[in-house]
């Protein structure tokens, strides 16, 4: 797919979540073009089939656009390899392992291609564009189909030895609470994602608690959101919980860390449902003098953060500038 006749120079931003695949071409200040996928990979050749079904639709996209893709990032939750560009474990992701998605990318385009955790680009786009410009500290809770999780530590992208900090939803919660997709039991994610309230609320049905919803409402948390906001109370109830259990791990964090803010992004955080429960509960159970002045906010660029996130990535990758602490 070469693109040497091609004038204007972009990155492209890629965002693999658990139930579908973003793809944008980045301007420099806003998405030029976007591509969606529904993820329906059960393997790691269909998923790099997926991959690269969304890269031919931007490379053609730039292709007639007069446009050069000089660079890929690509978020994906679960744990990455940075170094390799090797999406090693995604829990939401069955059947999906060890894929050298950096190298797949970047030999399809012709151009190098940046992996990183999709939380931490969802962290990136706020800090360099968004609600967290300027600070120097920040955590950021990405809740869609898992938990995902970010931060900055003192003014640049925090990812620890190993390269996986930031793993949120996997902070252990409850004794012998339900299986996570990572193969423990009783994490926050197996509470406070997507799929925590659906199992919640369709836990809930089967022992016969009063709602309007049905089994099928139950199999998205989208559905499960609207009827929250109608006044259906066990809807309300499973919200609640995801949003007390994120507040607690909230407050943990900022018993840690002494953040300046608190980003909460994410399809299911879209709802507008989790954000005052969550920030109540961290008030209650963190340190008074470490919660003074810290400010919880909505992430800015919404659903688009992580492919907005990837892209910049990319980009301040490209130009040989310093992203991570050292």
């Amino acid at each position: 797919m070469g693109t040497s006749r091609a004038t204007v120079r972009t990155v492209a931003g890629v965002d693999i979540g658990g139930t579908k695949v973003t793809f944008i071409l980045w301007s420099g200040d806003a998405i030029a073009y976007r591509v969606v996928l529904p993820y329906a990979a059960r393997s790691s050749r269909e998923f790099s089939e997926l991959i690269l079904q969304g890269m031919g639709d931007l490379c053609r996209r730039a292709a007639d656009t007069g446009v050069a893709i000089m660079g890929t990032g690509i978020g994906c939750a679960g744990m990455v390899d940075q170094k390799h560009g090797v999406l090693l474990f995604p829990p939401n992701m069955p059947g999906v392992r060890d894929v050298a998605l950096a190298d797949i990318v970047g030999g399809f385009t012709g151009a190098p291609a940046y992996l990183e955790n999709d939380a931490n680009c969802a962290l990136f786009a706020e800090w360099v564009s968004g609600v967290a410009v300027g600070r120097r500290n920040v955590v950021m809770f990405s809740v869609g189909t898992g938990v995902g999780g970010a931060f900055i530590v003192d003014g640049h992208l925090y990812v620890g030895r190993h390269g996986f900090a930031g793993e949120i939803g996997h902070l252990p919660m409850i004794d012998r609470g339900l299986l996570c997709g990572c193969g423990r039991h009783g994490c926050l994610e197996t509470t406070a994602s997507g799929t925590g309230i659906e199992r919640y609320v369709e836990s809930a049905l089967a022992k016969g608690s009063k709602s309007l919803m049905t089994m099928k409402d139950a199999a998205s948390a989208r559905t499960i959101s609207e009827f929250a906001h109608h006044g259906d109370l066990l809807a309300q109830q499973a919200f609640k919980r995801a949003a007390r259990d994120l507040g607690r791990a909230a407050a943990a964090l900022i018993n840690t860390l002494d953040p300046d803010m608190v980003v909460l992004g994410g399809g299911v955080a879209e709802s507008g449902l989790l954000m005052d429960e969550m920030k109540r509960v961290a008030q209650r159970r963190s340190l008074p003098l470490l919660f003074e002045g810290i400010e919880f906010s909505m992430a800015h660029y919404r659903n688009d953060a992580a492919a907005v996130g990837a892209a910049l990535l990319a980009d301040q990758l490209l130009k040989g500038q310093t992203v991570y602490s050292t």
